[in-house]
């Protein structure tokens, strides 16, 4: 989960909102072909969808520790090892779906399809909380946060190290501090399906198999 990527985000503009809008039907688009029946289709996105409420749930609770990181710098630790966990748990589900439903055998772009739907329902339950939490509970509170690390001697001497100027990091945190909750989840739901669309391509070279031939004798 990228949470703490969230010094690096780029406005959202009013003209492609809409674009995020069409992910999920694209994505379904994408993969549906791949299954070769309506029942296959509606089998991968039924076991996805459970998977990736999960999944979401990892996530809510690695932000929280993130948020509580500022408090506590041990929960910092434990919200990457939640979100690392994460990640195998969604591997460990396709295998499980693998090797229980369809008797251990699973096509690359199948695989794919699955993983990757795992994923895009976790981004979209997971921006419906960061919705909630900055909308509700945040209250600025993320960004004070960032605003006194940034204004500290040490963090003004490793961005300049970077070639960072300070009023350009001054310009960044303002371009956040403009973004409306919408806007932010928008921002962590495009980064978080972004992920899951490269995860899961070795995930999915990791989890396909063949079916086994049966020889005659």
């Amino acid at each position: 989960m990228l949470t703490q990527s969230a010094g690096r985000m780029t406005f959202v503009t009013n003209e492609n909102k809409k674009d995020y809008y069409f992910v999920f039907l694209l994505l379904i688009r994408i993969f549906a072909p791949v299954m070769a029946t309506y029942q296959e289709i509606e089998q991968v996105q039924a076991f996805s969808r459970v998977d990736g409420a999960v999944v979401a749930l990892f996530w809510i609770i690695s932000f929280a520790c993130f948020v509580g990181n500022f408090s506590n710098p041990l929960l910092g630790l434990l919200s990457f090892v939640i979100g690392a966990v994460s990640l195998v748990f969604a591997a460990l589900r396709l295998r499980q779906f693998r090797d229980n439903v369809l008797d251990g055998s699973i096509t690359f772009l199948r695989a794919y399809g699955y993983s990757t739907m795992t994923y895009l329902y976790a981004a979209l339950l997971f921006a419906a909380a960061q919705f909630i939490y900055f909308q509700f509970i945040d209250h600025g509170y993320l960004m004070n946060q960032y605003s006194t690390i940034s204004q500290s001697k040490e963090f003004i001497e490793m961005m300049q190290v970077y070639g960072i100027k300070p009023e350009d990091l001054k310009l960044g945190m303002d371009n956040i501090a403009a973004l409306r909750p919408i806007e932010i989840a928008l921002q962590f739901f495009t980064m978080n399906v972004m992920m899951g669309v490269f995860v899961s391509l070795p995930v999915a070279a990791i989890m396909m198999r063949r079916p086994r031939r049966i020889i005659n004798h």
